[in-house]
């Protein structure tokens, strides 16, 4: 199966299984750094507001419009 064919069938997914298959993809990201899970647990858990980033900001770094 080719990466557009997955991206064409990601867009086809409802809330839920979009953000299962975002937190499925993280996961494989960190496959091979043994300190990605513990960054990752650590920047989830900041409760320093400064450190947070909007939902906006997200989009605008990732393209999650495109």
């Amino acid at each position: 199966m080719s990466l557009e064919t997955l991206m064409e069938e990601a867009r086809k997914l409802g809330e839920q299984e979009r953000r299962r298959l975002a937190a499925f993809l993280t996961t494989l990201r960190g496959h091979g750094e043994p300190s990605f899970a513990e960054e990752m647990a650590r920047r989830i858990d900041d409760k320093t507001p400064g450190h947070w980033v909007t939902l906006e900001e997200l989009n605008k770094r990732y393209a999650a419009d495109a």
